[in-house]
């Protein structure tokens, strides 16, 4: 019996200091929380910003009406920002964005010609033009376009080396060495082209997931494996 109240003693002193501890370590845990949401909620508003996107449609087959969907990467989905009728050609939407993401415009009620670009905050010009169309207003769709063009100008040649090849069958001058020579010319150009598109995909911004919306889908398999 005489050493249970020493033992009762030392028990309670140490139930004491950890429920100060405990106290201390609860109050400063609310501090965090608080901190942390005091923290979201600010980046939250200083990251929404106002966006404008015009896009202007020429030529005979206008569209009367377009929407504009921006691509929820993390769930794989299409959400719509919002549906505009054309005034003399002339579409416009407005509305806020928390960072640069992949955009597309339907015209109507076709789903199989969307034009992508990237939405980002601040007003945003398209100009579509029979063959042609022209972005302005962000690095971003520069960068898009600039990706555009040299895969064009690639595909371009490309077409031009298989029409000389069938010009050359057709008038029976056609031989094994330029056949050689033009299969092995596409074949350069092709992987040109493949490993254009890796290159973009890769760096992982918002034009290298329009890239890879669009047009990962024709890499092949040696090319796929490139991709991070």
């Amino acid at each position: 019996m005489g050493y249970t109240l020493p033992i009762a003693t030392g028990m309670w002193q140490t139930f004491r200091t950890f429920a100060r501890m405990k106290n201390v370590f609860l109050n400063f845990l609310a501090i965090l929380v608080f901190l942390a949401i005091s923290l979201v909620g600010c980046d939250n508003s200083s990251q929404l910003q106002e966006y404008t996107v015009t896009c202007t449609v020429q030529g005979q087959h206008r569209p009367d009406s377009a929407t504009l969907l921006v691509l929820e990467e993390a769930y794989g989905k299409l959400r719509l920002c919002g549906t505009a009728h054309a005034v003399d050609g002339t579409f416009s939407f407005k509305g806020q964005t928390d960072r640069a993401r992949v955009a597309l415009i339907r015209w109507g009620n076709d789903s199989t010609r969307p034009f992508y670009f990237v939405l980002e905050g601040g007003r945003t010009g398209i100009t579509i033009k029979p063959g042609l169309w022209t972005i302005t207003g962000s690095r971003a769709n520069s960068d898009y376009l600039h990706y555009i063009n040299r895969r064009k100008a690639i595909m371009d040649e490309r077409v031009n080396v298989w029409q000389e090849y069938l010009k050359m069958a057709a008038d029976s001058s056609l031989k094994p060495a330029d056949e050689r020579r033009m299969v092995a010319r596409d074949s350069l150009l092709n992987d040109s082209l493949q490993r254009l598109t890796v290159e973009r995909i890769n760096r992982g911004d918002a034009v290298g997931r329009i890239v890879k919306e669009r047009y990962s889908h024709q890499l092949d398999t040696a090319h796929t494996r490139l991709l991070k």
